[in-house]
C-alpha cells in the first residue's frame, strides 16, 4: 500500500509539472493554479499539498524540466557517433519540445529568486558540464567553432525560444526548424546547410504580431 501510495504522489506531480509547464509557457506566469490542477487531472488541495504556493511551483518547474534536458544531453552524447551530432539533436530536442521556453517568460526579479535555489543551481551545473562536454569534443575535432562556449550556445538556445509574437501551427514549426539550422550553422567553422521550407514574408505572421 505504501509503494502505490508513492507511485501515486510521484503521478500526481509529475501530472502537475507537465500541466504548468504547458500552460505557463503558453499563456504566461499568470495562470492560475486552479486551472492548472484541472488541467492535469487533479484536486485544487491536491495541488497545494505537493507546491504551496506559485514560486515553489514554478521553483521544481525549472529543476524538472533541467533534469529532463540534462537526460536529453547525455542520452544523445551516448548514442550519437560524434559530438557535433548529439549537440545539434540536443538543441533540436530542446526547441522542438520547448525546453527552456519557461525561462523567457519569467520576469528578471523572479527568475533571480528562482535561481536562487540550490537545487536550481545544482540542476543547471550538471547540464552545462554535459553540453560543454559535447562542445569541447565537437571543438577538438575540429567539427565546431573554437570561438564560442557553453553560455554561448544556452543563451542562443534561450533566444531561440522567445518567440517575439505568436506563430501559426504548421508554420511555428518550419520557423523553429529553420531558425535552428541557421543558429546550428553559426556554429560551424565553415558551412551552409540548406534550410529547411521556403522563405516566410512579414506578410505570413504580420496579424499575429497584434494579437
Amino acid at each position: 500500500m505504501t509503494g502505490q501510495l508513492r507511485a501515486d504522489a510521484k503521478r500526481n506531480r509529475d501530472q502537475i509539472l507537465a500541466a504548468a509547464r504547458d500552460l505557463l509557457v503558453n499563456q504566461g506566469v499568470g495562470v492560475p493554479m486552479e486551472e492548472i490542477a484541472r488541467h492535469a487531472g487533479v484536486g485544487v488541495g491536491t495541488l497545494y499539498r505537493r507546491f504551496p504556493d506559485r514560486i515553489a511551483l514554478l521553483r521544481a518547474l525549472s529543476v524538472h524540466t533541467v533534469e529532463h534536458m540534462t537526460d536529453l544531453a547525455r542520452t544523445a552524447l551516448r548514442t550519437e557517433p560524434d559530438a557535433w551530432t548529439a549537440l545539434s539533436r540536443f538543441v533540436r530536442e530542446c526547441v522542438a519540445l520547448r525546453l527552456g521556453a519557461l525561462r523567457s517568460i519569467v520576469d528578471p526579479q523572479l527568475h533571480t529568486a528562482l535561481h536562487q535555489s540550490d537545487e536550481v543551481r545544482s540542476a543547471r551545473k550538471d547540464l552545462l558540464r554535459i553540453v560543454e562536454q559535447m562542445i569541447d569534443a565537437a571543438q577538438r575535432d575540429g567539427s565546431m567553432r573554437t570561438d564560442v562556449g557553453v553560455v554561448d550556445v544556452a543563451m542562443l538556445v534561450s533566444l531561440h525560444l522567445k518567440r517575439p509574437f505568436d506563430v501559426p501551427g504548421v508554420l511555428a514549426e518550419e520557423m523553429d526548424a529553420r531558425l535552428t539550422q541557421l543558429m546550428l550553422d553559426g556554429l560551424r567553422p565553415g558551412c551552409a546547410t540548406p534550410l529547411p521550407g521556403k522563405p516566410t514574408s512579414f506578410a505570413d505572421v504580420e496579424w499575429h504580431a497584434d494579437h
